[in-house]
């Protein structure tokens, strides 16, 4: 029971998530063929970001993809596991579904 104690709705919540990202990550972890999303590691930007929430690919992983969340003046790391005879579909759902990031 403590293995998912910090996962809700599919998203690790135990560190922080960047303002207005978790909508986006919640509807990502609706998609069938996807594990669970990790936020990790927060950067700060001295660029300008958008005022609106926005989600990058950036990678495939061995265990899904890496994509990144910019907001304001930061940016997130996501990793998002997905069970690999799904990744394929995965990914085509990521990119059709961009419109809604």
């Amino acid at each position: 029971m403590t293995r998912f104690r910090y996962i809700r709705n599919g998203v690790k919540r135990k560190h922080g998530i960047i303002e207005g990202v978790l909508p986006l990550l919640e509807r990502i972890s609706a998609i069938e063929g996807v594990e669970k999303v990790v936020p990790a590691l927060i950067s700060h930007s001295t660029a300008r970001g958008t005022k609106q929430p926005e989600l990058r690919f950036q990678r495939d992983t061995p265990s899904g993809f890496k994509l990144l969340a910019h907001s304001k003046r930061s940016i997130q790391e996501i990793f998002v596991v997905v069970t690999e005879s799904k990744k394929e579909e995965v990914k085509k759902e990521l990119e059709i579904a961009k419109g809604l990031f």
